[in-house]
């Protein structure tokens, strides 16, 4: 027979994994991200893109080296007998002919010379940092995005709480009042004030249950997840905080924040392009070798037995005198490519400082925000017990009684936004700075 310890044990340990079966279908702020980053077709563009970035750098690496061909031909030809006569003399046959050939030749040709692929394979890292930093700033865009959902998400389940607890205190207070009302200190008109009341709690109770299953469908196709599945999110995360000043948050970013280096990136190559389209007005180098050989036979092979083996070593100096004006062209082009890469680089500049600006005061504001809105629940509560008690003792109406209730609720609601603005901002302020 088990003894009563073994038994608690054995509870204990089946509540436990109980409790982790549970906790493990619920994903965190942090779970929610990672998924993200792997389902997101943005993110998976992005990377894509990347890939074709190397290929190019890879290419434009390429042309510095040699090209190589190589080739095999083998044939063989069988002439067969053909009768030939003519009139007056005996029919004469041609003799049989067999004929092969066999060759094989590798060849070689490279730029010895040529200025523009310097410039191209300049063109092309720089390329390729680009698309790396531009994954990077996918990745932090759908972060910002993950969070905006996630803190949204737990803003509506918090209201759902304040709902619920309207509910209740409006019915406890409709009992109140019929129960007054049956004793007859309540008038007939409070019994149905306050059934309007609490049937507007609930109204209100079911449309932020509804907001609930909205806003865990948004989050969960934020997150690139099916909004039909059922997946629960933790409410449980850390807010981060920012602690430093305003200049150093600019610095921050203008230092670090991908989009920002990305277009200078993108200015690099523009300017790398510019010099690839004027190299063209120099003259190319290029050099060649091929090695041939080559075996053949027809009819008797002790006199038409034949093979040769040819060696070849070429310069090529080429240079474009006129072209219709395609360089001109080009160029200008690049030109156009080079100004529109700055003026971007700029822009973006611009839109990060005013970006970070912003944030970082409304992080100030919802701090504010917050606390006033804290203070207002205080208030509202206080308010509500005092005319409670009024109303008891006849010294309030029921109107005023409604006021007190409808502000408390408005004041809980106000505090939950406040929290969500903060939350909100500090991932406005990081994301604006680059920070993941």
């Amino acid at each position: 027979m088990r003894s009563p310890l073994i038994k608690l044990a054995g509870a204990t340990l089946l509540v436990l994994v109980m409790m982790t079966s549970a906790n493990a279908n619920e994903l965190t702020l942090d779970d929610c991200i990672e998924q993200a980053l792997k389902n997101r077709s943005s993110i998976v563009a992005a990377r894509g893109a990347e890939t074709v970035a190397k290929a190019d750098q890879r290419w434009a690496l390429g042309q510095f080296l040699p090209r190589i061909d190589a080739s095999y031909r083998y044939s063989e030809t069988k002439t067969t007998d053909i009768e030939q006569s003519v009139e007056g003399f005996p029919s004469v046959m041609s003799p049989d002919q067999d004929r092969s050939y066999k060759s094989t030749n590798v060849s070689a040709s490279m730029y010895l010379f040529n200025l523009a692929n310097f410039f191209n394979y300049a063109g092309a890292r720089a390329d390729r940092a680009k698309a790396h930093l531009d994954v990077i700033r996918s990745e932090q865009d759908l972060i910002y995005s993950v969070k905006i959902a996630y803190y949204a998400y737990l803003a509506s389940a918090e209201n759902v709480t304040v709902q619920e607890e309207a509910v209740k205190r409006s019915q406890e207070q409709l009992k109140l009042i019929q129960s007054k009302y049956d004793l007859g200190s309540a008038s007939l008109s409070d019994v149905l004030k306050q059934k309007v009341q609490s049937g507007n709690d609930r109204l209100s109770l079911l449309t932020a249950q509804n907001g609930v299953v909205s806003s865990r469908a948004a989050l969960a196709y934020t997150v690139g997840l099916d909004p039909l599945s059922n997946i629960e999110f933790s409410s449980t995360y850390n807010v981060r905080q920012y602690d430093g000043g305003l200049n150093d948050a600019v610095g921050f970013g203008l230092s670090h924040e991908p989009g920002l280096l990305a277009a200078q990136k993108r200015v690099d190559a523009a300017k790398h392009g510019l010099r690839s389209r004027r190299a063209e007005y120099l003259p190319k180098l290029s050099g060649s070798a091929s090695l041939s050989w080559s075996d053949g036979t027809r009819g008797d092979t002790l006199i038409y037995n034949f093979s040769s083996k040819d060696q070849t070593i070429g310069l090529q100096v080429s240079w474009n005198i006129f072209d219709g004006f395609a360089r001109e062209r080009s160029v200008a082009m690049g030109k156009v490519n080079q100004n529109n890469a700055r003026a971007s680089m700029a822009d973006v500049r611009n839109l990060l400082v005013s970006s970070v600006k912003t944030a970082y005061m409304e992080i100030d504001q919802y701090k504010e925000a917050k606390t006033v809105a804290s203070e207002n629940v205080e208030a509202a509560e206080e308010d509500l017990k005092i005319t409670q008690e009024k109303y008891n003792l006849g010294a309030a109406t029921i109107l005023d009684l409604l006021d007190a209730q409808v502000s408390l609720k408005q004041a809980q609601v106000s505090l939950i936004r406040a929290g969500f603005d903060l939350n909100l901002a500090v991932a406005k302020l990081e994301s604006a700075m680059g920070k993941m």
